[in-house]
């Protein structure tokens, strides 16, 4: 064998050897790189697992809160829908809040051109069959005697509510002056209470209930032809009471009479409101007080207890006050009035100052100057006066000359 031929035997077998090598390399490289996708793949599989798993989790999580949320709002839905018809069987105005108001707001756009409004619900305590009917006498009293001028704006129908009522009173009442009167039964007393909202200037936002009258009823022996004759004395026509000759015409001349006092109170209520705002204001309070009999008035301070300061037209409120107390025979003090009223006419800082007072010429000269509904009250005044305190000093003789003159 030639060298040519082992040289290519040896080449051969090289060649071959590298050859298997590296087929071997490639295998093992493929080996590897299965090895390397397999790895990629369980890294990637795990990785989603993950992924699967922490989304599994967000939903679980959000389903959770979706339910909770869901049964929050159901919850909530509940009770609101309860707390409206809680707030509707409980709020004073039947027909729910704004209710009111919207009804005030088409008699006038301007809340504040209407005249009070006086509430008036359902009556409160122990109601006897002995007072069936006074609510609807209370409101024909306060309609005989409010019911003319645009004094006051009366509504009753409500339901029985404490006050002060927040909800009453920013859903209808803010802003708007009004007078709650709330009776209050127990056997056989009356108790009337008034309260309410922006009664004055400096009022707070709204007055609790106070106590300002005590009624009770009497017995059939209690009356007698002369009681009944002063009621019936300014009583008007058809509306006379009888003299009780049993249970039911007692009964109807008791509530008759406990209307009455409870339509004077709710008046005088009112005539002090207006006294406060109103020049050359007529109170009704006394003839509303007058259908309860002629000793009825000496019950109640003839200024109604309004300090001169606070009222709007002392001058002539306090003629009223001189005729009340000229009623009640109290000359001095009737005197006393009528000769600040022609001092309060001649400077108004004697409303709040004492005397001494203008000389009468300066006193007289103002009555000639003053208008017709003065001197009207003043005559009628003079006369009052006269009647019990004998002959008048000399400013209020001096105001008769000059009425004399006109």
């Amino acid at each position: 064998m030639s060298d040519a031929t082992v040289t290519l035997g040896i080449g051969a077998a090289a060649q071959a050897a590298a050859s298997l090598v590296n087929t071997q390399q490639q295998i093992r490289a493929g080996e590897r790189a299965r090895a390397e996708q397999h790895e990629y793949e369980r890294k990637q599989a795990t990785a989603r697992f993950d992924r699967e798993l922490q989304l599994e989790a967000v939903r679980h999580q959000r389903q959770f809160e979706l339910r909770h949320l869901e049964s929050d709002l159901r919850r909530q839905e509940s009770l609101t829908a309860l707390g409206t018809q809680t707030l509707y069987s409980t709020y004073p105005v039947p027909e729910g809040p704004g209710h009111l108001r919207a009804g005030l707001q088409l008699l006038a756009d301007d809340l504040s051109e209407l005249p009070p409004l006086l509430l008036f619900p359902p009556l409160a305590g122990a109601i006897e069959p002995q007072w069936a009917g006074l609510r609807s006498a209370v409101l024909a009293a306060l309609r005989r005697t409010l019911g003319s001028g645009g004094l006051v704006e009366t509504y009753d129908h409500l339901n029985l509510f404490p006050w002060p009522h927040a909800g009453l009173y920013w859903n209808d009442l803010y802003g708007v002056p009004t007078f709650v009167a709330q009776i209050t039964l127990f056997r056989d007393t009356l108790e009337l209470g008034i309260g309410g909202c922006h009664l004055g200037p400096a009022a707070t936002r709204a007055e609790p209930l106070r106590s300002v009258l005590l009624h009770r009823r009497r017995s059939a022996g209690s009356w007698n032809e002369r009681a009944v004759a002063e009621l019936n004395a300014r009583t008007p026509a058809g509306h006379e009471l009888a003299l009780p000759t049993g249970p039911d015409s007692l009964n109807r001349l008791e509530l008759e009479v406990a209307a009455r006092a409870v339509a004077a109170v709710i008046t005088a209520a009112v005539d002090v409101y207006w006294l406060a705002g109103a020049v050359r204001y007529r109170q009704r309070f006394d003839d509303a007080v007058a259908l309860l009999g002629p000793a009825s008035l000496a019950d109640w301070p003839a200024d109604l207890g309004v300090p001169l300061d606070r009222v709007a037209d002392p001058a002539y409120h306090l003629l009223t006050v001189a005729r009340r107390e000229a009623g009640r025979g109290r000359g001095a003090e009737a005197l006393a009035a009528l000769e600040r009223s022609l001092a309060v006419l001649a400077h108004p800082d004697y409303a709040v100052a004492g005397p001494p007072f203008p000389p009468p010429p300066e006193c007289a000269e103002h009555v000639r100057a003053t208008d017709a509904r003065y001197t009207e009250a003043l005559r009628a005044t003079l006369v009052a006066v006269t009647g019990v305190a004998g002959p008048l000093p000399a400013g209020p003789a001096a105001a008769q000359e000059v009425l004399d003159e006109q």
